[in-house]
Order: C-alpha cells, then sequence, then structure tokens
C-alpha cells in the first residue's frame, strides 16, 4: 500500500455522508455500493453538517482505500486513487463554517 497525504486550502477534507448512506442520517456507521464499483464505509459526524472523515473503499479491480484525507490514505496503487477521486472527490472545508 502506498501512503499519500493531502492539503487543504480551507481547512478540513472529508467525504460527503451521501457517499456512504442513501438515508438522511445524523450520525453512525454506514456503507454503500456505487455504480464506480466502490464501496465506500465510514462513520456520520454531525454538527448542524453531515460529513465523513475515517473511512475506507474496496473495488474489486482497484483494490482497497483505507484512512482520513487530513491525516493520510492508504492506497494500492496510483491508478486506484485516480479512480476513486474521479468518482467520489473529497470535499474542502473550514470546520468554523458550522
Amino acid at each position: 500500500m502506498i501512503e499519500k497525504i493531502f492539503e487543504s486550502k480551507n481547512g478540513f477534507l472529508s467525504l460527503p455522508s451521501v457517499y456512504v448512506t442513501d438515508i438522511k442520517v445524523k450520525r453512525g456507521y454506514h456503507s454503500k455500493k456505487h455504480k464506480s464499483g466502490w464501496t465506500i464505509s465510514g462513520e456520520v459526524h454531525e454538527d448542524y453538517y453531515t460529513w465523513v472523515e475515517e473511512f475506507s473503499a474496496k473495488h474489486d479491480k482497484y483494490g482497497e482505500i483505507i484512512g482520513n484525507f487530513n491525516d493520510f490514505i492508504l492506497v494500492e496503487s496510483e491508478e486506484s486513487l485516480k479512480h476513486f477521486l474521479k468518482h467520489h472527490p473529497y470535499e474542502d472545508w473550514e470546520l468554523k463554517d458550522i
């Protein structure tokens, strides 16, 4: 696995909660399979806005991605990361906005 580190322009990186659930939830651990082939799992956090910080994602062809965009993530390959971000980009926002 390859370790990747990301930098936020606004202060905080996360995945939208809709990446892990179709239902309106405030909190909890959820998992969702996407048309892209990725199954994304993670804990939904809520404080006016909902987001996923720690996550794991699995794909039959591209393998696994795990981690947290604010610290680091582990990826199988650059190709798997590129495919994941093409279909499931992270959000870059300021925590003070909530």
